[in-house]
């Protein structure tokens, strides 16, 4: 009998590896990357001509391809709708079983003939693929990136990588404010009774409008956005991580920490029916298109304005208020003239109940999950409140501040206040400049305690370590991993909270982070007989703040993206101006510190070339210093 012959009597194969599958469902195909290792391998899994034909003018470079993944399963669709059928998502392969991507079931990584590495569901089950990881987690070493995806497993996918590479070049991005409706939300207050100021005075949010900056630093935003990993929500500087912590927010925002966390996800008709209940209209007035109150899931800003401003009870009056100010300073998107039915929920029965939740938890998870989204490579915009980010920079990082309109604050006035914020270049050569100055930031020149020693001990659930809610979204909020800012000395952190899934590609429009909410809210509510930071076991930087192990130091190096520009670049505006006192005050007084502490450690008695060493190095020291300063403008 024919070779022919004997092919057609045994059938087409078999699906799966060896042959093994059952049954005539099509095979998986992954959203990733897809290179060829033959005709048959390639007859085995199924892939159809059009998929091929795309494959084969796809170039490899460095682990990630040249057009993005999401694209190219995009143009795949269009050629064949086929494919639709046969997809697994991103986001089971953000993660495999090994150490470096995290726990997943039915996975397991290998390497190919070709050298790179694949992924394949293991035996247990019934449809089987193999596929390569997807094209922005990183299975190996990564120039100007980690050598160890383990930590950072989607950083392909980060803007950084593009600016390292030079193959991305995004700019500065637009950032999203509601100052003009917070200037009309304060005239609004102002002019209210007595008794619309009484309720809103309740809520413990009253100041809000009044403290949202006039203006941003767009490109020091856009700068910092590019340090941010959300794969453990804090941004990657040339000395460790650093994020904004629970005690920051309460510091600069003056909201409720301590509560609640806010944690309802509504349905879209009750959230209706309590959004005309407010504005006193019909649910056929509020959707029909020529009535302009309700478009694309937002109430439109000026229909809450016209409908609630006068003439309502003082309740109604009272919540129609703080529906718009959580939803222009706390929890801003990017609808421009709308505001989402869901910032009326927890205040819909009356603006009281806003003193029970934990608006600084929310209002951190909602901007970590911004900041993620922002991070990746195709994002050109950025939402959340970004007056908290802001101020927050200007706190720890002495070189980026403007004057300050009080040198002393009152207690219990918000550190926002402090800041006089005015308009700045916003152009890329300023955004470049920034990237470089950071580049070359030291732990020296970071206000590590802005807010005074021990932020543990006057907001405790500052130690916290677990997830952070708002609504669905669920964010890890890891204390372990910045004890800097706490007062203690930084050694190797604790492993990372990792998601149940993740997409966290090159594409922003894909970017998702699932994780369960009722862990998330027992570990809130837990707090501290559970998930608190053991802070009896670190060690106090009694010393010098900002203090590290050099344990510590070799590990970020190897974990980490330590800089963005992947060549020495001029900054411009490398050294702030000589007015910038604040600046040149913490610097001096941490040299001052150092060098005392050098030579204390060198006193020992007949220790004479020490001490001597430890001299020469702080007159070095103080030398490059009083340089800088003379080279300031």
């Amino acid at each position: 009998m024919s070779e022919l012959a004997k092919d057609k009597r045994r059938g087409p194969p078999k699906e799966g590896p060896g042959n093994g599958g059952r049954g005539k469902s099509k095979p998986i195909i992954a959203e990733a990357d897809f290179e060829e290792s033959g005709q048959r391998n390639v007859r085995k899994r199924g892939v159809s001509a059009s998929v091929r034909r795309h494959k084969k003018g796809t170039p490899a470079i460095e682990g990630a391809s040249e057009t993005p993944v999401d694209d190219q399963i995009q143009d795949d669709r269009m050629e064949d709708d086929d494919m639709e059928d046969r997809r697994i998502d991103d986001a089971d392969f953000e993660t495999s079983e090994d150490e470096s991507l995290g726990p997943i079931v039915n996975i397991r990584r290998k390497k190919g003939k070709d050298g790179q590495f694949i992924a394949e569901t293991s035996s247990v089950t019934s449809r089987r693929a193999r596929t390569e990881i997807p094209a922005w987690t990183v299975s190996d070493p990564v120039p100007g990136g980690p050598e160890d995806g383990s930590i950072i497993p989607s950083f392909l996918g980060h803007v950084a990588y593009g600016i390292w590479t030079g193959k991305e070049e995004r700019g500065t991005l637009k950032c999203q404010s509601r100052h003009a409706v917070c200037k009309r939300l304060s005239a609004w207050h102002h002019d209210a009774s007595d008794e619309v100021k009484h309720l809103i005075a309740e809520s413990g949010l009253g100041h809000l409008p009044d403290i949202m900056f006039s203006h941003l630093d767009i490109p020091l935003l856009s700068a910092f956005v590019e340090r941010w990993q959300p794969d453990t929500n804090s941004f990657y500087l040339p000395f460790g991580e650093m994020t904004i912590t629970l005690h920051d927010v309460w510091i600069i925002l003056r909201i409720p920490v301590d509560g609640k966390v806010v944690s309802d996800k509504p349905g879209k008709q009750l959230l209706l029916a309590s959004c005309i209940e407010i504005l006193g209209i019909s649910m056929d007035d509020l959707l029909a298109n020529s009535t302009k109150h309700y478009e694309n899931g937002g109430v439109l800003i000026e229909s809450i304005f016209r409908n609630c401003g006068r003439g309502l009870s003082a309740e109604v009056e009272a919540i129609a208020w703080m529906w718009l100010t959580l939803g222009c300073t706390l929890f801003v998107d990017k609808t421009g003239h709308r505001v989402k039915p869901a910032c009326l929920w927890e205040v819909r029965d009356g603006v009281a109940d806003a003193k029970d939740y934990s608006w600084g938890s929310a209002t951190l998870a909602y901007l970590f999950r911004q900041l993620g989204i922002a991070s990746r490579g195709d994002c050109h915009g950025l939402s959340g409140c970004l007056t908290l980010l802001q101020a927050w920079i200007y706190e720890y990082f002495p070189c980026f501040r403007p004057q300050r309109d009080r040198l002393i604050t009152e207690i219990g006035t918000p550190r926002a206040c402090s800041w006089s914020v005015s308009g700045t270049e916003c152009t890329e050569i300023r955004l470049q400049s920034l990237r470089a100055r950071i580049d070359s930031l030291t732990a020296d020149e970071v206000s590590w305690l802005p807010f005074g020693g021990d932020p543990a001990a006057v907001l405790q659930r500052t130690a916290y370590m677990g997830w952070i809610v708002y609504r669905d979204i669920v964010e890890p909020y890891m204390s372990a991993r910045f004890v800097r800012q706490l007062g203690y000395v930084q050694s190797i952190p604790s492993p990372i909270l990792r998601p149940e899934k993740a997409v966290r590609a090159w594409n922003s429009k894909l970017y998702n982070v699932e994780m369960a909410q009722i862990g998330a809210v027992d570990g809130w509510q837990g707090f501290p007989m559970t998930c608190m930071l053991p802070l009896t076991l670190l060690e106090p930087a009694t010393v010098l703040a900002g203090a590290c192990h050099p344990a510590y130091l070799e590990w970020y190096a190897r974990f980490s993206h330590p800089q963005v520009l992947s060549s020495d670049v001029t900054a411009s505006r490398g050294r702030p101006s000589r007015s910038n006192i604040d600046y040149w005050v913490n610097r001096f007084s941490s040299l001052s510190q150092r060098n005392l502490t050098r030579i204390t450690a060198a006193s020992a008695p007949f220790a004479i070339p020490e001490i001597d060493h430890s001299i020469s190095e702080s007159t070095t020291d103080l030398e490059r210093l009083i340089a800088d300063l003379r080279l300031a403008d």
